[in-house]
């Protein structure tokens, strides 16, 4: 009986596990490099694993629930390696907000006050080469979906040898 019994109740514990893991979702993420050139007119992404000044990477973040159930308010952030410029215009969705520390995001352009001779405040915008993360607001990610954001960086003609990796 007892030889019985405990296969039965190994079975009984993995039904159980996989129904309790049905019911967590679980959002995994993976961020890829491409170089990006254009060839005959055309871009062509090709994998990027170090880069020299100049060259253009994509980061293609994409982000799964493998979970049965929806999961909320799913914020998808990427980072922007230092040593590269920020494309404008290259965020998609085109919705993304930008950051310079990771913790304090705001719409783009991002904008900071600077204090002028007089005492006076101006409002100028910050330079794309300060922008250190983006951040999106995906919303709800469905059991089963995938959402995938993107964005383009300039390696800087101050960086000796730069690696595509954030």
């Amino acid at each position: 009986m007892k030889a019985l019994l405990k296969p039965c109740l190994l079975a009984a514990g993995l039904v159980l596990a996989q129904l309790a893991a049905a019911q967590t979702p679980v959002v995994s993420s993976t961020l890829a490099a491409s170089r990006v050139e254009t060839v005959a007119g055309k871009e062509v992404l090709t994998r990027a694993d170090s880069g020299k000044p100049g060259d253009l990477v994509e980061y293609s973040g994409t982000y799964r629930n493998a979970g049965s159930k929806p999961v909320d308010k799913l914020l998808a952030t990427v980072p922007v390696p230092t040593g590269t410029t920020f494309v404008a215009g290259s965020a998609t969705p085109a919705r993304a907000q930008a950051s310079t520390d990771g913790a304090h995001f705001a719409p783009m352009p991002l904008m900071r006050s600077v204090r002028q001779a007089d005492g006076s405040f101006r409002q100028e915008p910050v330079p794309l080469s300060e922008y250190r993360y983006l951040r999106w607001e995906l919303g709800t990610l469905a059991g089963g979906a995938d959402a995938v954001v993107k964005l383009r960086v300039q390696i800087d003609s101050t960086a000796t040898t730069a690696s595509a990796k954030p």
